[in-house]
């Protein structure tokens, strides 16, 4: 028979166990609980466009298809499609003379060029044989129309490299003959691709970074305010001529992250463009993006579009999955209300520049996708296409989150955990959808924005597991 000391011992000891059993089982996440509760008041609407700049070394649609963009950026310019001057005769034609007869323009330099490139690549001009993309022009932009994919291209004179020699003479322009040709060139850009074929680009950018001399302008502020103008009469007479039903869209001041050139331009030329557009390399986009709202309040382009046309990174791997994590945060950021909001944006760069490591881009050599690739598609199949955005009564410090609602009803719900800390995430959703089958996709660095499993609110209410440096992105199909 066992004493009451030995007995007292032995119940002390279940109970000690069993506590420290509920401790361990409850406790994992127990003292790292979120809980985000969603608005139903709509803030407004995502992103619309969400894209890439090329690269050299491919193009193929399958990747922009997968990665889900809706818009691709393609530098333009004389260096790519007009190397020498297409009649040989600087100066001639005028700009008169083009608009009485069009046909004055060699048009068989440009059906060349554009189909049968040098070196059989249309990124000829920008790297050693063999190491580029094998295709043309025709191609790019057919591919592009076919796929519902908006092209946004740039006109530049001189390149980055300060090509082509022969265009150095009117960088920038001054003379009567200079302004022809330039005249002459964005003319028959924009003629070719829409008037004698029908690519439907509609959109252009005039240079780029021209307040960065590395990029090829040549002139000052106030010389490349007038090679806007000019630029401008000659994308004008197309569409009013040739294209009279035809929107269109000119965007300026296409400068880099920081500059205050777009203050300059919104005060002294803003009738001359008519979608504002900067490039921002920055961890945090959203402070320069608000200091540009700031300039164009009060302007004829107040209510204008905002574009970045150059965003993301040439300086870190877009392997790196903290980089990969904040391109994530930063589309939530873009798709933010008021002076955030970001109409649409191409990160630089979907491939790579040269297989020498010239810039690396989403897509590596032999279709090698970085981990960058697959955040940004999470981030693109919960915001792009202006979805419904509802941002979280009161936001955790440690989370960033927003849920957006599709033409169909479905709900999408976004979290990122850029911290090493792993969370158990309390959402509540049910001023959205009460019920419904919820998808769950996990990007870390185990998992590159892949199916997990599955999840059903209960009463508008969901609880997951959130990894250290992660992201989940969950879409509930509404049941009706």
């Amino acid at each position: 028979m066992l004493s009451k000391t030995r007995i007292l011992i032995f119940f002390l000891g279940i109970l000690i166990a069993l506590s420290l059993e509920l401790f361990i089982g409850t406790t994992t996440f127990a003292q790292n609980i979120e809980t985000i509760k969603i608005s139903g008041t709509a803030a407004g609407v995502s992103t619309r466009y969400i894209g890439a700049v090329e690269g050299n070394i491919n193009f193929d649609i399958k990747d922009l298809q997968d990665l889900g963009i809706n818009t691709y950026r393609i530098y333009g310019g004389m260096s790519r499609w007009e190397p020498e001057d297409d009649d040989s005769q600087y100066g001639w034609p005028s700009i008169d003379e083009i608009k009485t007869n069009p046909n004055i323009i060699n048009w068989a330099h440009w059906d060349q060029i554009m189909t049968n490139p040098p070196q059989g690549s249309d990124y000829w001009w920008s790297g050693q044989p063999g190491t580029v993309w094998q295709g043309n022009a025709r191609t790019i932009f057919n591919t592009l129309k076919k796929a519902n994919i908006r092209p946004v291209v740039s006109i530049r004179n001189v390149d980055n490299s300060w090509r082509p020699s022969w265009a150095l003479q009117l960088n920038p322009p001054r003379t009567g003959e200079d302004w022809n040709e330039w005249w002459e060139h964005v003319f028959a850009t924009v003629y070719w691709l829409n008037v004698r074929n029908d690519y439907r680009v509609d959109d252009w950018e005039i240079h780029n970074e021209p307040d960065n001399r590395d990029q090829g302008w040549g002139g000052t502020r106030a010389d490349y305010f007038e090679l806007v103008k000019v630029a401008k009469d000659a994308i004008d007479f197309v569409y009013q001529t040739y294209l009279p039903s035809r929107t269109y869209r000119i965007h300026g001041p296409k400068t880099v992250g920081g500059s205050n050139w777009p203050a300059s331009a919104l005060q002294e030329i803003p009738n001359y463009f008519d979608t504002v557009n900067v490039h921002n390399y920055d961890a945090d986009i959203s402070n320069y993006t608000r200091k540009v709202r700031g300039w164009m309040n009060g302007t004829v382009r107040a209510n204008s579009q905002l574009w970045v046309g150059e965003w993301g990174t040439y300086e870190i791997s877009y392997g790196d999955l903290s980089l990969a994590l904040n391109l994530i945060k930063n589309l939530i950021r873009g798709s933010q209300p008021g002076d955030n909001y970001i109409y649409g944006s191409h990160i630089f760069c979907l491939y790579d520049w040269g297989k020498q490591g010239l810039a690396e881009g989403l897509l590596g050599d032999e279709g090698k996708r970085r981990a960058s690739y697959y955040a940004l598609r999470m981030g693109i199949r919960a915001l792009q296409g202006g979805k419904t955005t509802f941002f979280p009564i009161t936001n955790s410090s440690d989370l960033m989150a927003v849920a957006t609602l599709d033409a169909s009803k479905n709900v999408y719900l976004l979290v990122v955990n850029d911290r090493a800390t792993s969370y158990t995430v309390n959402a509540d959703i049910s001023e959205l959808i009460k019920t419904g089958n919820g998808t769950v996709r996990e990007f870390s660095s185990k998992t590159m924005d892949e199916v997990v499993s599955s999840l059903r609110p209960k009463g508008g209410n969901a609880s997951f597991a959130l990894a250290g440096n992660s992201a989940i992105l969950i879409k509930f199909d509404r049941q009706n």
